[in-house]
């Protein structure tokens, strides 16, 4: 059956399923290239983000680092403190 223009309903309907299917294909091609794009932006974030945290982790292990060193001084000082103190606690007072 013809529409006026000399193409059969059949011929209208295999082309538009042509045209759906070339439509489709070229989404799904643009859609794979998008795909393939974000996914090395998204690589290249995740990179400059662990290379990011591990300078920080560097930064704070030199910091505690130095921190501890400092404690181990102070502990030890303190530890010769107290026992200056406990020598001059049990000491027994001169006898009269």
């Amino acid at each position: 059956m013809e529409n006026g223009n000399g193409i059969t309903k059949a011929e209208l309907n295999a082309a538009l399923t042509e045209m759906r299917t070339l439509m489709v294909d070229e989404l799904t091609g643009k859609i794979q290239a998008t795909k393939g794009s974000l996914m090395e932006e998204m690589r290249q974030i995740e990179t400059n983000l662990l290379t990011e945290f591990h300078r920080y982790g560097k930064g704070q292990q030199l910091r505690l680092h130095s921190l501890e060193t400092r404690d181990a001084g102070l502990t030890e000082r303190l530890a010769v403190i107290e026992e200056r103190l406990l020598h001059l606690e049990t000491r027994r007072p001169p006898s009269v």
